[in-house]
């Protein structure tokens, strides 16, 4: 995804461009963990440490775990996340 925004009459200003990739749970290596694990601990880190406790020791979920990723990478690494997690439920 390229983003170009005009910030001033001299012309454009090119934002970082985003990649973006879908990964199964089953597909992340030790690697994508620990890059994954230190992106939330950033992320979550300034809103409290408690907030940010569950990313400890390469974790890179909270509470379930996501069967599929949606990952977002800049020319610094990880620029944003989306984890989805199907759940089965009984009506009736």
């Amino acid at each position: 995804m390229n983003i170009a925004v005009s910030t001033t009459a001299e012309g454009l200003s090119m934002r970082p461009q985003v990649q973006w990739r879908v990964r199964w749970e089953s597909e992340l290596c030790l690697a994508d963990h620990v890059e994954l694990s230190e992106f939330f601990r950033k992320s979550y880190g300034p809103t409290g440490a408690f907030n940010a406790q569950p990313f400890e020791n390469n974790r890179s979920w909270a509470g379930a775990r996501p069967e599929v990723r949606v990952i977002g990478y800049d020319a610094r690494g990880i620029a944003a996340h989306i984890g989805l997690l199907r759940r089965f439920i009984k009506v009736g």
